[in-house]
């Protein structure tokens, strides 16, 4: 059973998470940005690939935390007392790997159209580059028709080993019913950056 009744999104303690974090993660990882300039200044959608258990946050402190976040998380997460107060109060919302999960995808829209930049990863899973993308992704890019920022994280991302997360440049899909062949461009423009981390 979900107990998420009282808790909301709070973008303040957003913002203050986001500054503890990058804090702690340059003290601990020595971790480098290259790419920030390409970061666009309203609303986009942010699509990574998907790797370690602290992706979300490397992404989020790169990417810069002035314009709020939301991302979407497994509805496992929810389910778990005070964890799910806190990941909903930084910012992310359940969704329903096992359907088609139209309430969740309802809340990814309405938070673009208000101006958040929203996380996802288009492989829904942990994996590599052979793991597949996603459609889901790419119908909320082509619904939203916003910019979508593709973002590469390092597979290996060890304590002082000074990873480098590199974001490309936002683009805007093609706005097509074929999202298969939107996904599979996601996925190959995060890993066409994957040669700059290096």
């Amino acid at each position: 059973m979900c107990h998420m009744k009282s808790a909301v999104f709070h973008p303040r303690f957003q913002r203050i998470a986001i500054v503890a974090v990058r804090l702690s993660f340059r003290l601990f990882f020595g971790y480098r940005v290259v790419g920030q300039e390409n970061v666009p200044d309203g609303a986009c959608i942010v699509v990574s690939n998907h790797v370690q258990i602290n992706d979300p946050c490397f992404v989020v402190i790169a990417v810069g935390g002035k314009v709020p976040f939301r991302a979407m998380a497994k509805k496992e997460l929810f389910e778990i007392p005070f964890v799910n107060r806190l990941v909903t109060w930084l910012g992310a919302f359940p969704v329903d790997r096992s359907r088609a999960d139209v309430g969740a995808i309802k809340t990814a829209l309405r938070a673009v159209q208000s101006g958040s930049r929203l996380l996802i990863f288009p492989q829904g899973t942990r994996g590599n580059e052979d793991t597949a993308a996603k459609s889901g992704a790419a119908m909320l890019a082509v619904r939203t028709k916003a910019p979508v920022l593709p973002v590469y994280l390092p597979e290996k991302k060890r304590f002082w080993s000074r990873p480098t997360v590199v974001i490309g440049e936002p683009y805007l899909p093609e706005q097509t019913r074929d999202y298969d062949r939107v996904a599979e461009d996601m996925k190959e423009r995060i890993y066409a950056l994957r040669q700059e981390a290096r």
